[in-house]
C-alpha cells in the first residue's frame, strides 16, 4: 500500500459457500459522524426464508442508523440497537405467521455500534463478535445462545465435547421465532483495549481455525482485504455454509 493512501477502517462481505443454493447470510457496515455500525445476520428456514429474515434485520438496523442525527452514549447505543432488533423481530415473526411460505423463518444477528470510546455489541443466536489486539490475539466477546453452550455452562459437557456434539447447531434464541424478543445479549467493549473488531457467522468460525483467523486479522492491510482473505480461507477449507464477516479497525 502506498504510504499516502488512506486505509479503510471498516468493511463487510458475505459469500454463498461451496454447497448452498442461496446465501442466507447478510453483512452490513456503514459510518456516519456519530459512529460506525457493523452487522452480521445468519438466516434460517430454507427456501429463501432465511435470506428474507436476515435482510429484514439488516435493513431495520441500517435504516435506523441512516436516520440517526444524534451522538451515541453507550446507553443510547444500547437502546438504539435493542429498539431496532425488536422491530425486526416483530416484522419477521408476523411474516412467519402469514403462511406456509414463511413458516419457521428466523435469523441470528450480531451487531456493533462503535462510538468514540466504546463499542456496544448486541447478540442474538450464534453469530459472533471477536476483539483483536496485537498483544493478546483474538478474544471471543459474545457468548453463543445455543443448546451446547447451555450444557457447557451448566457443567454437563466439556469444551471439547461441544465441538462434535450432535446438537451443536441447535439455537435457543433467534430473531423472529417468538412474538417478543426478550434475551438480547449486550455488552460494551473498551476501544482503548482493542485494535480491530470482527463480526462473523458460524460459516466462518466453523471452517477457519482460531489460529488461521488470528493470522489473517493481524495483517497490516486494508480491512476489505482481510474480509476477502477470511472468506477465501473458509472456502479453501471446504466451508459448505454461507459465510459473512464485518470488520472494524481503530485509527
Amino acid at each position: 500500500m502506498n504510504g499516502n493512501e488512506k486505509k479503510r477502517r471498516f468493511a463487510c462481505l458475505s459469500d454463498i459457500g461451496t454447497k448452498r443454493k442461496n446465501n442466507e447470510d447478510a453483512a452490513y457496515c456503514a459510518s456516519s459522524p456519530f459512529g460506525t455500525l457493523l452487522v452480521v445476520a445468519d438466516g434460517m428456514g430454507g427456501h429463501r426464508k432465511g435470506e428474507i429474515a436476515s435482510k429484514i434485520v439488516t435493513d431495520e438496523l441500517s435504516y435506523s442508523f441512516s436516520q440517526n442525527r444524534r451522538g451515541f452514549s453507550p446507553e443510547r447505543a444500547r437502546k438504539f440497537l435493542h429498539r431496532a432488533l425488536k422491530k425486526a423481530n416483530k416484522r419477521i415473526h408476523a411474516l412467519g405467521l402469514s403462511g406456509d411460505d414463511y413458516k419457521e423463518m428466523g435469523t441470528t444477528v450480531v451487531c456493533c455500534l462503535v462510538t468514540k470510546e466504546k463499542a456496544v455489541v448486541c447478540n442474538v443466536g450464534d453469530s459472533r463478535c471477536y476483539a483483536y489486539r496485537k498483544e493478546t490475539g483474538l478474544t471471543e466477546v459474545t457468548t453463543d445462545q445455543t443448546y451446547v453452550e447451555l450444557l457447557f455452562e451448566t457443567g454437563k459437557i466439556t469444551k471439547k465435547e461441544m465441538e462434535n456434539h450432535p446438537q451443536r447447531n441447535l439455537l435457543i434464541n433467534a430473531i423472529g421465532i417468538n412474538a417478543s424478543l426478550v434475551e438480547i445479549q449486550d455488552l460494551e467493549v473498551d476501544l482503548a483495549a482493542v485494535d480491530k473488531l470482527l463480526l462473523c457467522s458460524d460459516g466462518l468460525y466453523n471452517a477457519v481455525s482460531k489460529e488461521e483467523m488470528v493470522a489473517l486479522v493481524a495483517q497490516d492491510v486494508d480491512v476489505s482485504q482481510i474480509a476477502h482473505d477470511l472468506i477465501a480461507k473458509a472456502l479453501a477449507n471446504k466451508g459448505t455454509d454461507n459465510i459473512a464477516v464485518s470488520l472494524w479497525e481503530k485509527e
